[in-house]
């Protein structure tokens, strides 16, 4: 069993379905300050504590290093949430925590973060989100989807909004191993399902990818692979081998 502490803020954020800190395997505990923070870790020897700079109670540089210098409360993972400027990111540095998430908070990047320090494996259907862009205009509202194949050339995916054969779509999403991935795609096919209530699929090929990206997604796929061959492995979703048209 992972115990992990967070601030109540910090837990409202992450707050909602699909969240790995809802598996039988994790006990979550939250406080309103970092005083009761330390208590809470004292009691309970929490495997990963997440909490902002500010939070009320003892300072942010005081509650690490009382941490830091005792023998049981010392073996903790931690993540540190700030505003993204110089003087916030040095207070951070000096409390000397595993890592640093700024404001906005990202919460695909925070989760991944908190897998990596849990050892969590991440579950092998992942969401990201889709921004779409149509006839030149930029969508604000992010669209939910999820990945149902990806290749070097592209991915299937499916979502619940109506989308054209041709429109342009951003992407940005992480890869099951925390590689990160974005660009633009076109909208190349579109699979209505005959209950209209199930989302819709759609077949993107990538048209401006990062640099590296291609050979990340190669590289998830090698892995992924690798782990179809292995006995008793049943994956939960596919990647598809490189070149294959989505």
């Amino acid at each position: 069993m992972k115990k992990v502490l967070l601030t109540n803020d910090v837990k409202s954020l992450m707050t909602g379905k699909g969240s790995f800190l809802d598996r039988v395997d994790i006990k979550v505990f939250a406080a309103a300050t970092t005083t009761e923070l330390l208590k809470i870790h004292a009691r309970e020897k929490a495997d990963l504590i997440v909490t902002q700079l500010n939070t009320p109670g003892i300072g942010s540089e005081e509650f690490f290093d009382t941490i830091r210098k005792s023998g049981e409360l010392r073996t903790v993972s931690t993540i540190l949430i700030c505003n993204d400027t110089l003087d916030q990111r040095e207070r951070c540095r000096r409390c000397r925590v595993n890592a640093i998430v700024t404001l906005p908070v990202d919460l695909t990047l925070l989760h991944i973060k908190m897998r990596q320090l849990l050892d969590v494996p991440p579950r092998m259907f992942y969401r990201a989100a889709l921004a779409v862009a149509i006839q030149g205009r930029f969508r604000n509202r992010p669209l939910p989807f999820w990945t149902e194949n990806i290749s070097a050339s592209g991915m299937l995916i499916r979502a619940e909004e109506p989308l054209a054969k041709g429109e342009g779509v951003y992407f940005s999403f992480f890869l099951p191993d925390g590689a990160h991935v974005s660009g633009y795609g076109e909208i190349m096919r579109a699979v209505r399902p005959s209950n209209k209530r199930d989302a819709i699929l759609y077949g993107i090929r990538f048209t401006n990818v990062e640099p590296g990206v291609r050979t990340s997604i190669d590289d998830a796929i090698h892995k992924k692979l690798h782990l179809e061959r292995s006995p008793g492995s049943r994956p939960a979703h596919r990647i598809d081998r490189p070149g294959q048209e989505n």
